[in-house]
């Protein structure tokens, strides 16, 4: 019973010994899984800005020179140092 009826009355003992380490090992799970969470994200987004900021494809398998190349196409073609022609040549070339 939750009450244990004494002489003088009633008795709370729903916090009795193993009551209060159940409830810290509770406590304990409960913040072992959110720091186990917050490793996961830091790590997708480790990887993410590793990654330069995009999410790894199925079948595309781009290393960063592949993507600074890119980079530097799309910059040439910003600033008009090369027609729209070599953009799409060059962007073919480098996917």
């Amino acid at each position: 019973m939750m009450f244990n009826v004494l002489r003088d009355g009633a008795r709370f003992e729903a916090y009795s010994g193993a009551m209060w380490f159940m409830m810290i090992l509770k406590i304990v799970w409960v913040v072992a899984v959110v720091l186990f969470i917050i490793w996961i994200v830091r790590s997708v987004m480790k990887a993410n800005h590793a990654n330069g900021g995009h999410f790894p494809h199925e079948g595309h398998n781009h290393s960063s020179s592949n993507v600074d190349a890119l980079k530097i196409v799309k910059e040439r073609y910003a600033k008009g140092e090369i027609t729209k022609e070599q953009y799409d040549l060059y962007l073919l070339d480098l996917k």
